[in-house]
């Protein structure tokens, strides 16, 4: 029993010490299992690539260009089929591996998200 009590006060610091954007957390939209080509960029750079599990506020892309977690990106989601393109003004890059990274939406127009939720909506 005094080995199970020492381990689980030995995971105890590497859980508080991880960053805040590698916590586990409840997404609040279902993701679904579609690939969109996509351009990202920032004041910085312009990368392609391909956006992967799509929902209402977020997803992740495989990209041409790494970025670092926290950076602002504009993006430009091509849906597919005979869907319109959709803008997106503002994500925010939640993590990254390589040149693969997860992005949150923090502002996109009313239309854009009108757009972007029929898509969504026929999916389900």
């Amino acid at each position: 029993m005094a080995s199970g009590s020492k381990q689980a006060s030995s995971l105890a610091p590497l859980r508080s010490s991880a960053p805040v954007g590698t916590r586990f957390q409840v997404r609040s939209f279902r993701r679904f299992p579609v690939q969109c080509s996509v351009y990202y960029s920032s004041d910085e750079f312009q990368g392609t690539g391909i956006a992967w599990n799509l929902s209402l506020n977020g997803w992740r892309v495989d990209g041409t260009h790494p970025v670092e977690p926290g950076t602002v990106v504009t993006l430009c989601v091509f849906l597919p089929g005979q869907h319109p393109t959709v803008f997106i003004d503002r994500a925010i890059v939640r993590w990254s591996r390589g040149q693969e990274f997860g992005i949150a939406v923090s502002s996109i127009k009313a239309d854009e998200q009108a757009r972007l939720e029929q898509f969504v909506t026929a999916l389900i």
